[in-house]
């Protein structure tokens, strides 16, 4: 069964577990633009409260990733554009905050050039697979523009804020094997093996103890915020809630059986 609701800017399927968003407005470059930032809200807020779906794809259409944020829209705002931008953030900050704390994994499949807040949305995703002649663009500073989308927190987990203030401030424009390098991606490909290489990351993970990457997800994000002493109790109250899972016992039972565990997200 696919979304309960129909989008416009994107569109959603949901086959064996795994929920594929695909950027559908390829001839504008897949901007975040206001039916975009309410849609992908709703979407997310769905797919987050799912029990059929175990993990979460993201991909594009066309020549471009995205453009991130459409000026073209902006720009007819005029003195209306501060609150444009609220009603945009709102929507779009909302549905990031819960695609990085939903249980299911999320996989970013970026085969071509990525620029703005649409960074921040590759950042979020768990896994980042790119084509090795994309490109990463952090466009703010060029429009006289502060980072939004969650870009200094989502960009920074990921590289460090040195680098993160680095990339924002110079508006610099960075390659695979850079993003690579700095951690901002995690794996990349030869352009026409993107799509395949995501999805069968994404549909392997679909097939995983779901709870147990929740908690893996959950861990992670709250690691740099706390004392170790308080991270390692989390960690403790956290595997033991899990080790209830149906899927942590069927695990060690067929870790114990010599087989392949049959997990079944719960």
């Amino acid at each position: 069964m696919d979304l309960a609701m129909s989008t416009k800017s994107f569109d959603c399927t949901i086959d064996d577990g795994l929920a594929h968003i695909v950027l559908n407005q390829a001839d504008r470059g897949n901007p975040i633009d206001g039916e975009f930032c309410r849609e992908f809200s709703l979407c997310i807020a769905e797919l987050s409260e799912r029990n059929d779906v175990r993990s979460v794809l993201i991909s594009g259409r066309g020549r471009l990733f995205s453009v991130g944020g459409d000026l073209m829209s902006l720009v007819k705002q005029g003195d209306a554009l501060p609150r444009t931008i609220k009603a945009w953030t709102a929507d779009l900050h909302a549905a990031i905050a819960r695609m990085v704390r939903m249980r299911a994994p999320v996989i970013a499949a970026v085969h071509g050039n990525v620029a703005g807040g649409s960074v921040s949305l590759m950042a979020a995703a768990d896994l980042v697979v790119i084509a090795e002649s994309a490109r990463i663009s952090s466009a703010f500073a060029k429009i006289g523009f502060s980072p939004d989308s969650g870009s200094t927190t989502t960009v920074t987990r990921r590289i460090g804020v040195a680098r993160a203030r680095r990339f924002f401030l110079l508006a610099e424009t960075l390659d695979a094997a850079t993003a690579l390098s700095l951690g901002l991606v995690d794996i990349v490909v030869p352009d026409g093996e993107v799509q395949r290489e995501a999805e069968r990351i994404a549909r392997e993970l679909a097939a995983g103890p779901t709870e147990a990457y929740g908690a893996i997800k959950r861990l992670f994000s709250q690691t740099l915020d706390r004392s170790l002493e308080s991270q390692l109790e989390e960690e403790a109250q956290t595997l033991a809630a899990i080790s209830r899972t149906a899927d942590a016992r069927e695990g060690v039972k067929a870790f114990v059986e010599k087989r392949k565990p049959a997990f079944i997200g719960r």
